[in-house]
């Protein structure tokens, strides 16, 4: 009896064992993109590997500005995840952003300010009036994004009447050419414009009151409602930010082929998702972040390079592109939700 309870009071003031290295290493996995960056690593060595022509200036630029364009694409998106939403109306966006800056900035000569402020005026209305309804009716931003997507995309056929021709404005175009520099530097504008962004990003979601309010909305709505948070008005802003993100890209996007096409936004809502979750945030996440975007999207842009030189089909690239993200959401998917942890 004796010897139970001086086990019993050892094990009391015994302090608990540390965490094992498996625990500790998966719980730094979720706080910091380790992972991404692992990956990111091993994929650069396997594309110098079997393509060392790529260990140049012009190829490392052209990596860049895709991984770039493909993060502007995605920087809406990242929002709407971290909400808890999706947005489908993503290429509808893109669409209307490449139709203002070839049809409007570059036929019509319409000065380019003019041109970016009706972008950002007019995308941010509609996913301002999207993530209302979705907040006021309780609808699903998977609907809801979906119809208003296609309703952009044939909106601005409509104004396009058949003319794809037209080519956005020179100025414009300097801003994501390989060609392009920065302050006399052979960097082609877009790469800063997109590390600027990302610190911007990081100090909105990390530093301040706002970006609390969405991560609040995003683990809990009901609490955060409870807490004083207007959840309406983070809905709101959140996709017309994301509304607006996506137009910019677009006109980025045409800038760099230099026109535009009916598909030209279609490729990013699979790819922009994509570099969103292969990044490490998944819906209503604590830690997710546009930095972790831009990773997922130097992570894909990388591996399309080595799924290119290899000679893969489309087919086989999207089995690829499949298998990551289910392992990826197989993996960030388990962390067990914060309003399940009390």
């Amino acid at each position: 009896m004796t010897d139970v309870g001086e086990s019993h009071t050892a094990s009391l003031t015994t302090p608990a064992s540390s965490p094992t290295r498996l625990v500790a290493a998966r719980r730094w996995m979720f706080e910091v993109p380790a992972l991404q960056v692992l990956v990111l690593v091993l994929l650069v060595a396997w594309l110098l590997a079997i393509q060392p022509a790529f260990f140049a200036p012009r190829p490392i630029t052209a990596i860049l500005v895709i991984a770039s364009l493909l993060a502007v694409a995605a920087l809406g998106q990242t929002l709407v995840v971290l909400l808890g939403g999706l947005d489908l109306s993503a290429p509808g966006y893109i669409l209307f952003g490449a139709f203002v800056a070839s049809n409007v900035a570059g036929a019509a000569r319409v000065p380019l300010l003019w041109s970016v402020l009706l972008v950002v005026g007019f995308c941010g209305i509609v996913g301002a009036l999207i993530g209302w309804i979705c907040h006021r009716y309780r609808v699903q931003p998977l609907v809801v994004t979906l119809g208003a997507g296609a309703a952009l995309a044939g909106m601005t056929l409509l104004l396009a009447d058949g003319n794809y021709s037209s080519a956005p404005p020179d100025e414009l175009r300097r801003i994501a050419s390989l060609t392009g520099t920065t302050f006399g530097l052979p960097i082609p504008p877009i790469i800063p414009i997109v590390l600027v962004v990302t610190v911007l990003a990081w100090v909105f979601l990390n530093r301040t009151g706002a970006g609390r309010k969405l991560y609040a909305t995003g683990i809990n709505p009901r609490a955060a409602d409870l807490t004083g948070v207007r959840t309406s008005v983070v809905w709101t802003s959140v996709f017309a930010a994301s509304g607006i993100c996506a137009g910019l890209a677009g006109m980025l996007i045409a800038a760099f082929g230099s026109g535009w096409s009916q598909t030209v936004g279609d490729p990013y809502l699979f790819s922009g998702l994509a570099a969103v979750l292969v990044g490490g945030t998944t819906f209503g996440s604590i830690r997710g972040s546009f930095t972790r975007t831009v990773l997922g999207a130097l992570i894909l842009t990388v591996l399309s390079t080595i799924i290119v030189g290899s000679g893969m089909t489309e087919a086989q690239s999207r089995i690829i592109y499949g298998l990551i993200i289910l392992a990826v959401v197989f993996v960030y998917g388990r962390e067990r939700h914060v309003r399940d942890r009390f």
